[in-house]
């Protein structure tokens, strides 16, 4: 009998979809049921899946209309038998060991909810991958909170550890005593939202795995997570999700906090990926869901801190000027790096990777190859997954990389000699980009 039903819904990922395939179907643990919901695609993944299922007898394909996200996942979930679920985007990829290990921690220690670290990954100009290590927290005063059996009500601070549901595993038991599932609106993006917060504000146990397993792709340009069109979608989350809590009644006021607090993440990150004429709108309405926030009581001034703080207040501050500002920082990224295929950061300490941040919020960081150093130490062989290199080994890419130096006032006249020293044609300080 199946140990872990991993649930893959399916939708146009023919590029991806044998790469996350292969690494389910490769996994050390062999009793998995795996259930690949096919929601209405138009392209060759339908045939792929045929195609594994054929080969392999663990596979259940369920092919269907196109109904959106939440409901493939949930015709998945209602399809299983096994008495743990996982979910696994079919444009992702799992490391081997995954399920067995999370299988044994969920076994032993007899929890409701097992969750680990990640890395996001994405594939460089030459194509090789870049993989970053993502830590459920960096907070070196959290770190305790790993390897532990966790009550959610004595540790509320865990809410922030919870933000993917691809990460872990779920006791079928648990999730079905709960009735908790996707939810279900055509066309809708973020609806894992709804099924995390579900499965932390109703668990009575947790943990959390000091250890990455699955790998998120971030340069997929189809991805639902960076359409332009869906301007209400966190909102229209966040309101299912208010609706579960107040059938929780009393046990689910505790979360109200959480919600409007992820609420706004999420409508402050959906601002620089939606297409210029939505973004006023998504700000004003932002501003408005604080200060009801407020009213109601249910803003945790200590919740909000760095990027989120900052942009809510601009916000806050001043919509119009919010959305030029963001918008300009942007456009102004884009069209540095537009015209080069490759970007190589000069320097590699905090301000480095600062600007690798800021590549990653102008939707063009899947185009950083190196950081650039001038004398490399010997442990600094790569920074956040990009391989660093000394300036001298990166001549071949002279005439063809932006160098971007991200370094302070101090030494950008020795970085500046370095470049013309080794023949580098193309560079621009970050701050000009700014």
């Amino acid at each position: 009998m199946a140990k872990v039903s991993v649930i893959i819904p399916v939708y146009n990922v023919e590029n991806y979809l044998k790469e996350c395939l292969d690494s389910v179907i490769n996994q050390t643990m062999k009793e998995l049921e795996i259930i690949c919901v096919d929601d209405g695609s138009t392209d060759h993944s339908k045939d792929i899946l045929d195609q594994y299922a054929s080969k392999d007898s663990r596979i259940q394909v369920i092919h269907k209309k196109n109904e959106g996200y939440g409901k493939a996942i949930n015709v998945g979930v209602r399809a299983a038998s096994s008495d743990y679920l996982g979910i696994v985007e079919s444009d992702d990829k799992i490391a081997p060991e995954m399920y067995e290990d999370l299988y044994e921690i969920a076994k032993n220690h007899r929890v409701d909810v097992v969750k680990a670290d990640h890395y996001e990954f994405y594939a460089n100009p030459e194509g090789f991958y870049i993989t970053e290590y993502i830590p459920l927290t960096q907070k070196q005063e959290e770190i305790h909170l790993y390897e532990k059996i966790l009550n959610i009500r004595e540790n509320m601070e865990v809410m922030k550890f919870a933000k993917y549901t691809w990460s872990g595993i779920y006791r079928m038991e648990f999730l079905r005593g709960n009735h908790i599932l996707h939810n279900e609106t055509p066309g809708a993006s973020y609806q894992d939202n709804g099924f995390w917060f579900q499965t932390m504000a109703k668990s009575k146990s947790i943990y959390f795995v000091r250890k990455a397993y699955y790998y998120y792709r971030i340069d997929n340009p189809n991805s639902s997570v960076v359409s332009t069109t869906k301007v209400m979608a966190v909102n229209n989350e966040y309101d299912f999700i208010d609706e579960i809590l107040c059938e929780m009644g009393r046990e689910g006021d505790v979360f109200r906090k959480w919600s409007r607090y992820f609420r706004l993440w999420g409508n402050v990150g959906v601002i620089s990926q939606l297409a210029d004429e939505y973004k006023e709108e998504l700000a004003r309405v932002t501003k408005q869901e604080y200060i009801q926030g407020l009213q109601l009581g249910e803003i945790d001034a200590d919740l909000y801190e760095g990027y989120l703080k900052e942009r809510l207040f601009d916000i806050l501050a001043d919509v119009r000027r919010f959305v030029r500002k963001d918008w300009s920082r942007r456009q102004k990224i884009e069209r540095v790096t537009k015209n080069y295929s490759m970007v190589i950061l000069y320097g590699a300490g905090q301000i480095g990777k600062m600007v690798q941040g800021m590549l990653k919020e102008g939707r063009v960081n899947t185009k950083i190859k190196y950081f650039a150093v001038s004398d490399k130490n010997g442990e600094l062989t790569e920074v956040k997954g990009i391989p660093v290199r000394e300036i001298r080994e990166l001549e071949m890419y002279r005439k063809k990389a932006l160098v971007i130096i991200s370094v302070g006032k101090a030494y950008a006249d020795d970085v500046k000699g370095m470049l013309q020293k080794y023949g580098f044609e193309h560079w621009i300080f970050y701050k000009d980009m700014m």
